[in-house]
């Protein structure tokens, strides 16, 4: 069985995976990604290491991948 996510229904499922989040570290840095921001740009914002930015993008990738979203 093939499943596809169109634009629309992807968005939807994002949003509402970002407005669930309850950390303000990990909102911020899922805004900063969604504009394109580099992982430097990232780390500088939120004032962690290269090795925390690891970890909270491991994070992201399966929570996004639990919320059904295809990275």
């Amino acid at each position: 069985m093939e499943r596809r996510q169109n634009n629309g229904e992807r968005c939807r499922i994002i949003q509402q995976f970002v407005m669930e989040i309850r950390d303000d570290k990990v909102r911020l840095a899922c805004w900063m990604y969604m504009r394109n921001c580099d992982d430097r740009d990232v780390r500088k914002q939120l004032n962690i290491t290269p090795k925390q930015l690891e970890m909270l993008k491991l994070q992201l990738a399966i929570d996004l991948r639990k919320a059904g979203i295809r990275l």
